[in-house]
């Protein structure tokens, strides 16, 4: 079987999650993307790592990293290593989730190409590449991983005496400082084959930069503010399933997006203390444009505990937001755009084994 490669669509976008604290390290990576990923048969959240990336959404489960046990190597920094490092690296490394027996596997490729195998519910697999870059002579050595042109994430890894792949990955986002040393539940992984290639039959995605996926296809300006609603709002459900609360700022949640572009100035509201709603504006810096407001709430339905979500549109081209849409009533996901504005697309809901589908858009007032 042919591979085939896909290019993240439009409204793909990183999202940043602390990762959870207890006697085994959990990494946590909430990848995120919107209806497209339906088209793949993949589901939605994958919990994998700190690292921040854009991705298909992926498996819900977690990945459970043993507590390193093992003596690292001790490293030279003679000029040797500048070429041993990089092929010790090179191969297929994997580590086990002990519940589920699902595999998170890296693949280090040659000419600087690293790609993520993640698992799908249905048993396939896709590969996520991404860029990298070694520097052996440090210590501990440190790796780049390069998301886009304009986004590195900067850690550190070692290899251990008896081969394994000590990978710091907690918390790790792009623009942070990079790590001076493991922390104890720093994970390790396996070296479970030299290969360096993705299988013929895994999907392989190319990450972009952000802002162009973003921005690509959007030929006016609203497109661009919705593209960007979009995103801020799917990463403020992920923010709260993660961490019981919705992020305060854009800067919070690191996703790469721009607080100001040429034509919409961009806000998160915080509503009280934060944990049972959130509001989001896209506010138009031209008389001609329309404005945006985005809402997010707490509420249960079919008795669990989930988030909703809906985008509103001022009818009529203004400066002004719409006001914070209604939250909607117990047991339901309704919505209600305040007077003078629409509603887009419903935005699915996000809890651990429910969604909701989407619903055309309607004029109020």
């Amino acid at each position: 079987m042919s591979r085939t490669t896909f290019k993240l669509p439009t409204r793909s976008h990183w999202v940043q999650v602390s990762p959870v604290s207890n006697s085994q390290a959990k990494f946590s990576l909430v990848a995120l993307l919107p209806y497209p990923s339906r088209r793949f048969g993949i589901s939605r959240q994958l919990i994998t790592s700190g690292l921040l990336v854009a991705l298909l959404g992926v498996l819900g489960t977690s990945v459970n990293a043993q507590v390193p046990s093992s003596t690292p190597l001790a490293q030279t920094q003679d000029t040797s290593e500048a070429d041993t490092v990089p092929k010790q690296l090179l191969g297929q490394w994997q580590a086990k989730d002990p519940t589920s027996d699902k595999l998170f596997t890296f693949i280090f490729a040659p000419d600087n190409n690293l790609f993520f195998v993640l698992p799908a519910p249905d048993g396939s697999s896709i590969a996520l590449k991404v860029g990298y870059r070694v520097n052996p002579a440090t210590q501990p050595m440190q790796l780049d991983i390069q998301l886009s042109p304009e986004q590195t994430a900067l850690t550190i890894f070692e290899f251990t005496a008896d081969g394994k792949l000590r990978l710091d990955l907690d918390g790790l986002t792009p623009g942070q400082s990079r790590p001076t040393a493991f922390q104890p539940n720093t994970p390790l992984f396996d070296k479970a084959s030299e290969a360096t290639t993705v299988p013929e039959n895994i999907q392989v995605i190319e990450l972009e930069a952000f802002e162009n996926l973003i921005n690509q296809g959007a030929q006016k300006p609203e497109d661009e503010a919705k593209n960007y609603m979009y995103a801020l709002t799917q990463v403020q459900q992920a923010h709260y399933l993660e961490q019981g609360k919705f992020a305060r700022e854009i800067e919070e949640v690191s996703i790469g997006l721009r607080t100001e572009t040429e034509s919409y100035r961009y806000q998160i509201v915080p509503q009280g203390d934060n944990t049972q709603n959130v509001m989001i504006t896209a506010v138009a810096k031209e008389a001609q444009l329309p404005s945006y407001t985005s809402a997010v709430f707490v509420t249960q339905v079919n008795g669990k505990v989930t988030t909703v979500a809906q985008i509103c549109e001022t009818a009529q081209p203004s400066t002004s937001p719409p006001a914070m849409p209604t939250a909607p009533i117990a047991g339901s996901s309704e919505i209600q755009c305040p007077a003078g504005s629409r509603s887009l697309q419903l935005l699915p809901s996000r809890s651990k084994n429910a969604s909701v589908e989407m619903a055309g858009g309607e004029e109020n007032g």
